[in-house]
């Protein structure tokens, strides 16, 4: 099975990976006007590594954690390094550095593979950054500093997640979640690899923070595994809808080319029954929404017609693509009160390119909707929290 929105993608998403280079390119250069003598100003992938937008992104970084991620891409030698609480360091292109040195500045000489504090050396084991397999999708199995920015609750306040046991008990289902898009959707995948090549494998309660995908980190996608009946099926729904948002993050680097409206434009507002929290959705979360709603979709019905499940795990992927259905066709009516019979409002938001990609996607809903109708129009999900969850589905629509 193919993308048919790629076509349409491919020349926005390349103009978008231009930007967002040029602009890390512009923040290096303005830190020092000499940094390409010692890095390819000309590649494309350098300047995509996540990790130069976190560093970015936290106005307390350091001089030292930019060091680091440039010892991964730059013809230099010397470089100052910081392990972690656990004595670890990470840097690109190479991997981890396992040292007994907690919370320590080091110094890595990079030709010589060599790690010294005061003049005397440090010993470690290296371990290899980890692709995988079958890919060139690296899979983070450890916590970065400069990414625990990214983890933050509701109230904003940063959180501590597990990272290096949930990475070691899903990696199998990760890696043939990978592989099943792989095989029956190769174009969607074919994006994965191009700019969604890093991910991060979490748990937390989903209370205090859902997988994600941000800007502070364009690149990788983060599952949070916290469920503990979670395999493959979500795994491939999870990639296909994290990836999904790192796609059109890249994509929306040139916002004006789809919305004729402020991208802030609020279109919903939603409160918890306690009135805790109050989220605004506006246009530009709604059309990321709509993409992400269109990956998870393709890629599990692809899946379903390839007859990679076993039954209880099609009845997973049934109730899942029924639950997004659902929360799609809720979100085009915030457009179109009518969306499979209007399209006048959607035209007052949305330039041609806009409204091309928004149509392709309702096209693709519909036939999906069409297509497992039957099977699906019964589900009951009156009892589903705001993340699917199996066990729950499976107490109103169990598995005969």
């Amino acid at each position: 099975m193919n993308n048919p929105l790629q076509p349409i993608l491919l020349p926005f998403l390349e103009q978008g990976l231009e930007t967002q280079n040029q602009n890390i390119k512009l923040l290096l250069y303005k830190l020092n006007s000499d940094i390409f003598d010692y890095l390819d100003f000309e590649s494309e992938t350098i300047y995509q590594e996540p990790l130069f937008f976190s560093y970015f992104n936290k106005s307390d970084s350091s001089i030292v954690q930019l060091e680091q991620i440039l010892a991964g891409f730059s013809c230099d030698n010397k470089f100052l390094v910081q392990t972690d609480d656990f004595g670890r360091l990470y840097i690109p292109n190479i991997g981890w550095f396992i040292t007994n040195k907690n919370n320590t500045s080091l110094v890595f000489y990079k030709k010589e593979m060599l790690l010294e504090k005061d003049g005397i050396k440090v010993d470690f084991t290296l371990e290899s950054f980890s692709l995988i397999e079958n890919t060139s999708i690296e899979i983070l199995k450890y916590p970065i500093p400069l990414l625990e920015q990214c983890f933050f609750n509701v109230d904003k306040k940063l959180i501590e997640v597990e990272i290096k046991e949930i990475t070691e008990k899903h990696l199998l289902h990760l890696t043939k979640a990978y592989q099943l898009i792989k095989k029956n959707i190769p174009t969607q995948f074919q994006l994965l690899e191009k700019y969604a090549n890093k991910c991060m494998i979490f748990n937390i309660d989903t209370y205090e923070r859902n997988s994600f995908a941000t800007m502070k980190a364009a690149g990788i996608g983060f599952y949070n595994a916290y469920q503990e009946d979670y395999d493959e099926v979500f795994f491939v729904d999870d990639i296909a809808h994290q990836t999904g948002h790192v796609i059109f993050y890249t994509l929306l680097s040139n916002v004006e080319d789809f919305f004729k409206v402020p991208k802030e434009t609020i279109l919903e507002t939603l409160e918890l029954s306690d009135g805790t929290f109050i989220e605004k959705r506006d246009l530009y979360v709604l059309f990321h929404a709509f993409y992400t709603y269109y990956t998870s979709l393709t890629c599990l019905d692809a899946c379903l017609e390839a007859g990679d499940f076993d039954k209880r795990q099609i009845h997973e992927a049934k109730g899942r693509i029924a639950f997004y259905i659902n929360k799609c066709y809720k979100d085009l009516t915030l457009i179109d009160e009518e969306p499979f019979k209007s399209e006048e409002n959607a035209a007052k938001y949305f330039t041609e390119e806009g409204l091309t990609i928004y149509k392709e996607i309702k096209n693709t809903l519909l036939k999906i909707s069409k297509k497992w109708l039957d099977e699906i129009k019964a589900f009951n999900f009156s009892n589903q929290p705001y993340n699917f969850t199996y066990s729950k589905f499976t107490e109103l629509n169990p598995l005969t």
